[in-house]
């Protein structure tokens, strides 16, 4: 016999009607997770749910009447009952719950678990390809098609465009656009746009809630222009945004058009917006379609991602997925999926989801570029993106290997014999034996016999000098070794005693080995310094605001810049009052260290010892803006940011609230004590770049190479 289960009615729980849209589910849940935030820290009673298990139900909830395949199941299976309540109504009565058949009365419903969902720790899937607003990541391109959707209906425009290549994100874009719109927008969100003139009319009017079933379509057009004409007298604004517009018929779109032309005499009653991929632009070319496209007045592309964006996107989702630390990917690997899936979000899912269940039968927790190529061959039909080095055996060696052969062929057939020519027949290479030339008097040439085969002929003083820039044997003039360090060497230069460094800084000014050495950290951040010449001293104190950057001063050993793991300039007193110098410490790699002036200098550490103050500066970037410092009591975001990325290096338990709490101020003392840091629990200036430097979201610069 089969019993029944008394489920969550997820209508009920978020307070909208069976037929809600995805506009009032939204809103809804938005309101019910903020009424959560509001009584965090409340004790529930013994027979009540835990405030995570209430945030848990809220989400399934959600996720299932999001989804279109999801809810359509959940309404087949589940009887629902009527007087469901919506969002703003008083609630009489409390509704029976739903009758899910099927299961016995005892069981429970099992949580859905992806196969290697346990073994990393995820709370879900992280790499779903259903389009979840909450996996939104939002990097800069996403942010800028985000600002031009905002601006076009604030501005009333029209007409709005935007294209992008299949998967990469656009409607996903579109429904957190959808659900960042304030109340009074009415939107009417068309998904399939394979429908013709009538049915077009049709959808708008029931998607806003008004009469759509009419097959005229005057009277459709007529509803929807007096329903324009009371939502603006309230002051509402009317947004209709079709997604895959590319597939949309002619006559469709200039039915669009026409819709346009509803206006009063100084604004747009409607506004449209037109996402879909590139054909779209071919669709629009058309001549018939000249005046629709000359109405489009905000039109932007959605790019692929680049690599630091694919980084940064993979580390989003593992975050949202409440990874706790337990999986990561080598930065290797990100470059292999990101060749791979050419910075598609679409395909990043995709490859990365393979690579973790690939992960998961090797029990490696783990990811490295050999398990993602595991995953590309797996999937197939991947084409990955060429490299330089590819392109060049390609296209230039071809062209070289043909270059070549036509040169040869021109000097072997159209050039002359100059050897014809020469006196007595004898080739070059006799006639410079036989009349040596002397190059010792400038401008001066002098025939004299050859030397003796016992005679060694020894370079100038200076010319000595050059040969060697740091001779053992013999002191080395200042004048001359003022001009070698003017000219930078070739390649780097080796340093293997104090006193040589204390003579190839004291050349210098503090001011330009300041600048020097400023130089050297600003290409460790992969930044242009091509516009540093010819700074003055004053000039140094904007490089900071110019670069984004700011600058942060440790005064201790090597030991704690190796911690912190930032490149930085180090503060030189030289000996015999011959002032302060400094000079850029770029990496390390054992004992030795390469150093930037107006050279690379490679040198043993010990070197510095004796002449470096303990003081130097590292440059750092603050990629999230955050507050100055961070301690117990704080709220706001930027505690469950820190939050879930203490989780990730495997520092902080519990679940993330917008509260600086004790276990965030335990976390934040593990990771200081970890990293030689002082453990006060508070998120300052040295834990934030040092926690920067550590998450691999985070292009940074690393001092230590290992």
């Amino acid at each position: 016999m089969i019993s029944e289960v008394q489920l969550p009615d997820y209508y009920q729980l978020l307070g909208v009607q069976p037929g809600a849209t995805q506009r009032e589910i939204d809103q809804a849940y938005q309101k019910l997770i903020s009424k959560f935030d509001s009584s965090e820290g409340k004790s529930a009673s013994v027979d009540q749910p835990t405030l995570k298990e209430q945030i848990e139900v809220a989400q399934e909830a959600y996720d299932t009447l999001t989804n279109k395949q999801k809810r359509e199941a959940y309404d087949a299976v589940v009887e629902v009952k009527k007087g469901h309540v919506g969002s703003g109504e008083t609630k009489t009565s409390r509704p029976g719950p739903l009758k899910f058949l099927g299961i016995k009365e005892n069981a429970r419903k099992p949580k859905h678990q992806n196969v290697y969902q346990d073994f990393f720790g995820f709370s879900e899937k992280p790499f779903d390809l259903t389009p979840d607003p909450k996996y939104l990541y939002l990097s800069p391109k996403h942010k800028e098609v985000l600002a031009h959707l905002v601006y076009g209906l604030q501005e009333n425009n029209g007409f709005l465009k935007i294209i992008g290549e299949v998967g990469t994100g656009k409607t996903m874009i579109c429904r957190s656009f959808l659900r960042e719109l304030r109340s009074d927008f009415n939107i009417a969100y068309i998904f399939n746009p394979c429908i013709n003139a009538l049915e077009l009319l049709q959808t708008i009017n029931t998607e806003l809630g008004i009469p759509g079933k009419s097959k005229s379509k005057k009277k459709l057009v007529d509803v929807l222009n007096r329903f324009l004409l009371e939502e603006r007298a309230k002051g509402h604004r009317v947004v209709v945004i079709i997604d895959e517009a590319q597939d949309l018929e002619p006559r469709v779109l200039e039915q669009l058009r026409l819709l346009s032309n509803l206006e009063t005499d100084t604004e747009k009653l409607i506004q449209i917006v037109l996402i879909g991929q590139p054909e779209l632009d071919k669709v629009l070319a058309k001549e018939g379609l000249r005046q629709l496209r000359q109405r489009i007045t905000i039109q932007w592309e959605l790019l692929a991602l680049n690599l630091e964006e694919t980084r940064g996107y993979i580390q989003h989702r593992l975050n949202v997925a409440l990874g706790k630390g337990k999986v990561r990917f080598s930065r290797q690997a990100v470059e292999t999926v990101y060749r791979y899936s050419r910075g598609i979000p679409r395909m990043i899912n995709v490859v990365a989801d393979r690579t973790l269940l690939i992960a998961f039968t090797q029990s490696t927790k783990k990811i490295t570029p050999k398990i993602v190529q595991l995953a590309v061959s797996d999937i197939g039909n991947l084409v990955p993106i060429e490299s330089w080095a590819d392109k060049f055996w390609k296209l230039v060696l071809p062209s070289g290997l043909a270059a070549g052969l036509l040169f040869f062929a021109i000097n072997f057939f159209a050039l002359p014999d100059f050897n014809k020519n020469a006196p007595g027949g004898k080739d070059i290479p006799a006639l410079i034996q036989e009349n040596p030339m002397d190059l010792s008097v400038q401008g001066q040439l002098v025939t004299r016999p050859s030397a003796p085969s016992s005679m060694v002929v020894r370079p100038a003083p200076l010319a000595s000098s050059l040969v060697e820039i740091f001779p053992k044997t013999e002191t080395v003039d200042s004048e001359a070794f003022a001009l070698q360090r003017r000219i930078p060497s070739n390649g780097p230069l080796s340093i293997l005693y104090p006193e040589k460094l204390v003579t190839y800084l004291s050349s210098l000014t503090l001011v330009e080995s300041k600048l020097e050495a400023v130089k050297w950290i600003l290409q460790a951040w992969n930044l242009n310094t091509g516009n540093l010449q010819g700074l003055t001293e004053a000039d140094l104190e904007m490089i900071e605001e110019d670069y984004q950057l700011s600058s942060f001063e440790v005064n201790g050993t090597l030991a704690r810049l190796k911690k912190l793991n930032y490149p930085a300039f180090l503060e030189i007193a030289l000996p015999n009052a011959q002032g302060t110098k400094y000079l850029a410490l770029v990496s390390i790699q054992g004992d030795t260290g390469v150093f930037g002036s107006v050279d690379k200098i490679e040198m043993p550490l010990s070197i510095i010892d004796s002449l470096w103050t303990r003081k130097a500066i590292i440059l750092w970037k603050d990629f999230e803006n955050l507050p100055e410092s961070l301690g117990i009591g704080y709220r706001g975001k930027e505690a469950i940011w820190l939050q879930k990325n203490l989780r990730l290096l495997g520092y902080f338990q519990g679940r993330e609230a917008p509260l600086y709490g004790p276990k965030t101020v335990q976390a934040m003392m593990k990771l200081q004590r970890n990293n030689s840091i002082k453990d006060d629990g508070i998120f300052n200036t040295d834990s934030k770049l040092l926690l920067y430097n550590l998450l691999q979201i985070y292009s940074t610069p690393k001092l230590v190479l290992h």
